[in-house]
């Protein structure tokens, strides 16, 4: 440790107990996680910066997980990188977290000012309503919604809190012969991505690289990760990625192909609320819902399994606004060709 008159600050890689900090803090999430940390580290495109702040008594006290993404190659960085925390930085809820925690802003936003557009912070938990360090830190505070359920119920009253057309969806599927089940990630990873590919292709949203789930499912393995797959007439109609952590599950990533009548991405959130709840976890979290006051398909879709709806917002702090908008007009007509196939996908 240096001089105890300044404040330590080491890599996630450098520090023996980071976990136990992220496992005891009551905002400590999947995200903040050095086998998450060590994923983004073997994903293209994706750079993380993972640092924690020490007390006078040498323990961590502020912990700040980001990742840098391109959509681009090397080549792009500068005009197509954002930075995006997971969740939100955690720390003592103590003068020297508090210390900590700005200081691991600034260096973040030091260190990413000249190499990405914008920091985006995606909160799983309310905002402090005092002494907000974001605020502080010249992030904005936007309206962002999600879903989140109890799972501490029995399966009759969580079937019964879906709207009754998604219970009849589910209901009719099954019938029709849809059949869910937990597949290992390894020996279905390429379907996986295929049906999440096709997806994100039919709505020209850029999917992250393949390797993104490779990492994922090797450094964090089932029960972890798990992924569910669900089959109509002997192929995959729809595949989704789960974590879990403490008592919360994450509804990661997702995809359906577009079979009339065959709502099978229902039939696998159905499957994986019963699992979880039976395995005692407490919370499903949908993992956003929507910019507030904007439509958003996938948003009204988790809007039919009966969470209750936050507005824990997204924090932006945008570094350069005109780069910005000139990336976002530029984006608005490569987008299409930027969007993911099952075919780029599989390389």
């Amino acid at each position: 440790m240096s001089n105890k008159s300044e404040m330590t600050i080491l890599r996630y890689d450098e520090i023996d107990d980071w976990d136990q900090f992220v496992e005891r803090h009551p905002k400590g999430t999947v995200f903040h996680t050095s086998a998450m940390i060590r994923a983004f580290a073997t994903t293209k495109r994706h750079t993380p910066f993972a640092y924690a702040a020490f007390d006078q008594h040498s323990n961590v006290c502020a912990m700040l997980v980001a990742c840098r993404i391109s959509t681009l190659g090397a080549w792009a960085a500068g005009f197509a990188s954002r930075s995006v925390f997971y969740a939100e930085p955690i720390y003592d809820d103590t003068q020297e977290g508090q210390a900590g925690i700005r200081r691991l802003l600034s260096m973040h936003d030091q260190h990413m000012c000249r190499r990405t557009l914008f920091a985006e912070v995606r909160p799983c938990f309310s905002p402090p309503t005092e002494s907000d360090p974001l605020l502080e830190q010249n992030y904005k505070l936007l309206g962002y919604l999600n879903f989140e359920l109890d799972l501490r119920n029995s399966e009759e009253v969580l079937f019964n809190g879906f709207d009754r057309k998604c219970r009849n969806n589910i209901r009719s599927a099954m019938s029709r012969g849809v059949t869910v089940v937990e597949a290992d990630p390894q020996q279905h990873l390429a379907e996986f991505v295929s049906v999440v590919a096709e997806s994100y292709a039919g709505s020209k949203v850029p999917l992250a690289d393949k390797s993104l789930f490779k990492s994922v499912f090797r450094e964090l393995p089932s029960p972890i990760s798990r992924l569910f797959l669900a089959s109509y007439d002997g192929k995959v109609a729809a595949a989704a990625a789960f974590l879990a952590y403490k008592n919360r599950v994450y509804y990661w990533y997702a995809g359906a192909r577009r079979i009339p009548g065959i709502p099978a991405m229902a039939c696998i959130v159905w499957e994986a609320i019963k699992r979880y709840a039976q395995d005692g976890f407490e919370l499903f979290d949908f993992a956003g819902g929507g910019w507030k006051g904007e439509e958003y398909g996938p948003g009204r879709f988790k809007a039919k399994f009966g969470g209750v709806v936050t507005d824990y917002g997204r924090y932006r702090r945008i570094y350069s606004p005109l780069s910005l908008r000139c990336a976002e007009l530029a984006y608005q007509s490569v987008r299409g060709l930027i969007s993911p196939t099952p075919k780029k996908c599989e390389q």
